[in-house]
């Protein structure tokens, strides 16, 4: 039961970061009207925006590490890409409609986070 308990707050743990993440690079790309990158690997996530017209880029975030933190692991579901870039506006580059998903695993549990055209994160109606 304890190992129960724990997986799950494992997987919430991860699921507010993961979350905290795509919002900072939306975020990021609204307030600097440029460019802003969230990278993801199966264990991490970071943020970079483009800080000047040369196309140098500053970390913003990260890299958060949901294995060494939760022992977690993230994984990119159908079409999911592990780079998702925000235009200056916030919106998803380039324009999709698609949603993607990504799978948070710990032990035999897991949980789905989704992602619309817009960088909002799905609370409800994210299915596998």
């Amino acid at each position: 039961m304890i190992s129960s308990i724990k997986a799950r707050s494992a997987l919430r743990a991860t699921r507010q970061e993961l979350t905290s993440a795509f919002a900072s690079a939306r975020d990021a790309a609204l307030q600097k009207g440029r460019i802003a990158t969230l990278s993801l690997t199966t264990s991490t996530a970071s943020v970079t925006v483009v800080s000047s017209t040369t196309g140098n880029t500053v970390t913003l975030l990260g890299p958060l590490d949901f294995t060494q933190m939760h022992s977690t692991v993230l994984t990119a579901l159908s079409s999911a890409p592990t780079t998702v870039s925000f235009d200056g506006r916030g919106l998803i580059s380039p324009a999709t409609s698609a949603i993607y998903k990504y799978r948070i695993a710990v032990s035999s549990w897991a949980d789905t986070v989704c992602v619309n055209g817009a960088g909002i994160v799905l609370i409800r109606g994210c299915a596998l």
